[in-house]
């Protein structure tokens, strides 16, 4: 039994699509409209069908948007029995509003495997100016742009006022699109004005417009479609219907003049060049990473029309420039482009460095005539690493204490004669004293020598958490992660390393393994560190640092004393 009802659910289910197929390959399609002539800003209702309510085709009204607005559409399907006799049908009905004058043709619309005939409609010009002559204007659109005449690349202001005395159920404003021109949205706001002692509600949308070309720019109208409410509003009434439209402008844009002779064309209100330093640059050290960052910032100008600046190099200093930030900021309704550049430096020598004048030749489009901006140059004193020249004083003065003393005990010693004379006298009572003060340090020796290898072992524990720090970075690929823990690995070694230009002043192995890091961090360049080269540059290192022999105790009673 479930298999006789399986066969016949089949046979149903076949039948009913071969039905179907029949009533589509057997339906009639048809397109038509309300009236064949419009005001621009009126509307007309074009109404698609087919007559079989089992038709499964989708019309296709893409086309329809080349010189249309479609405002609403809706479905429907009927179905009616006369004296026996049942036909059925569907229904698509659209609301249009044209685009522009002239001679228009909703065309051949696709409806499954048939079409639609094309249909001519004629739109006569707008009547609004003479309605706006009125007292009865409820809803209109007003444009206006800034300066009427510019040039290429200059910025255009374009604003578009909607003014409404009635409520909008809903209602929708074509975006700003020019032919041959950049468009750069600059926000809206929203305010009541009085005209005619009457109360308006004002939407005003403003715009920045970027001319590519020379000649004539056309600034295309604007089409509100509005639901407002109606004279009788009701619980079911879905309002009135409101179709308007903004002037359309035309632009004269001029080529850049003849008497510009800057490499790139720069056409704003205003160009200005500016310098930040992540510290203080009058106290720079050999060394020591420090940055700087260079803006331009051009009013009435996009980021990305500003140019890049120039490259330059420093005998003696390591550059690490950084990928450049672009953004466009709205200050006072004006469009401000911003580029900045960062660039990172490192001396390596002590000495004097002058960063070259950087100049940025523009064209101000308030006075009509060329300018020029400019960032002075800038000397950088850099001096010694701290600690460097005190470090040599030390040793020369260990030098010079162990050199006399060499010369009074060897003297005596080579003399004949063993007579008590003064100066052996005076001889002895050094040796004497030397050896009270040698046998006095050995006794401070023995009792300071456990809390010294305490620090030995605390310091050995540092180094190999900051070892292990810098393997766990390496293995992660993680390079600013990775020169934080050589900078502290560094440091734990037993000369001590005050910054990483240090380390690879006395450890050259590090050199590549540094300026790698560096320009991964800081030019924004693709990974180039061998991570693996370094943690066995460090192992090596770690190795020839435990086969040494250890520093004598003697340096910390040394400095001490």
């Amino acid at each position: 039994m479930p298999r006789i009802k399986y066969l016949a659910t089949l046979w149903l289910s076949f039948f009913a699509l071969c039905c179907s197929g029949l009533a589509q390959a057997e339906t009639t399609v048809r397109a038509s409209v309300d009236r064949n002539q419009v005001a621009l800003e009126e509307t007309l209702n074009l109404t698609l069908s087919a007559d079989s309510i089992l038709f499964s085709g989708e019309p296709d009204v893409s086309e329809l948007s080349n010189d249309f607005h479609i405002l609403n559409r809706q479905q429907s399907s009927r179905t009616n029995i006369v004296n026996g006799k049942i036909s059925s049908s569907r229904q698509w009905d659209y609301t249009l509003a044209p685009k522009r004058e002239g001679d228009l043709t909703i065309p051949a619309i696709s409806m499954g495997n048939k079409q639609t005939k094309a249909i001519s409609i004629r739109v006569t010009p707008s009547n609004s100016a003479r309605r706006q002559n009125t007292d009865n204007r409820q809803v209109w659109l007003e444009a206006d742009i800034t300066p009427r005449r510019g040039y290429v690349q200059q910025m255009l202001e374009y604003s578009v006022k909607l003014y409404s005395s009635v409520n909008f159920l809903d209602a929708t404003l074509d975006p700003l699109e020019v032919d041959n021109a950049l468009v750069e949205s600059l926000g809206e706001s929203r305010y009541r004005q009085r005209i005619d002692g009457r109360s308006f509600q004002v939407i005003e949308r403003r715009y920045a417009v970027f001319p590519q070309r020379s000649g004539t720019l056309e600034i295309p109208a604007l089409t509100l479609q509005a639901r407002v409410e109606s004279y009788r509003p009701s619980l079911l009434d879905p309002g009135r219907l409101l179709v308007r439209r903004s002037p359309p402008m035309e632009i004269d844009i001029q080529s850049p003049p003849a008497d510009f002779d800057g490499a790139l064309w720069l056409p704003a209100g205003n160009v200005e060049i500016f310098e930040e330093w992540s510290s203080d640059p009058e106290q720079l050290q050999v060394g020591e990473s420090i940055t700087r960052r260079v803006d331009i910032r051009a009013e009435g100008l996009m980021a990305a029309q500003l140019p890049a600046l120039p490259r330059y190099d420093l005998a003696g200093a390591k550059l690490y420039p950084d990928q450049p930030v672009l953004q466009n900021n709205k200050d006072e309704q004006i469009l401000v482009g911003l580029r900045s550049e960062s660039t990172a430096m490192i001396a390596n020598e002590a000495g004097r460095y002058t960063l070259p004048e950087i100049k940025l030749a523009w064209w101000n489009t308030r006075t009509n005539r060329a300018e020029l901006a400019v960032l002075p140059a800038r000397e950088l004193v850099v001096s010694p690493a701290p600690g460097a020249s005190g470090d040599d004083a030390i040793e020369k003065t260990a030098a010079s204490q162990a050199a006399p003393s060499a010369t009074p005990l060897s003297g005596p010693a080579t003399t004949a004669g063993t007579a008590l004379t003064p100066y052996r006298i005076i001889i002895a009572l050094l040796i004497c004293t030397n050896l009270l003060c040698l046998w006095a340090l050995l006794r401070r020796r023995d009792r300071t020598e456990p809390p010294l290898r305490d620090a030995e072992k605390k310091s050995d524990q540092h180094e190999k958490a900051a070892y292990q720090r810098l393997k766990k970075a390496c293995k992660q690929r993680d390079a600013r992660a990775a020169r934080a823990a050589l900078q502290d690995w560094a440091s734990h070694q037993q000369d001590g390393y005050r910054s990483l230009a240090e380390l690879v002043a006395h450890e050259p192995a590090f050199a590549t393994h540094v300026d790698n890091i560096n320009a991964e961090l800081y030019r924004a360049a693709e990974p180039c560190v061998d991570y693996a080269a370094l943690l066995q540059t460090a192992a090596t290192y770690r190795k020839q640092q435990a086969e040494s022999p250890a520093k004598p105790a003697l340096a910390p009673l040394y400095k001490s004393l």
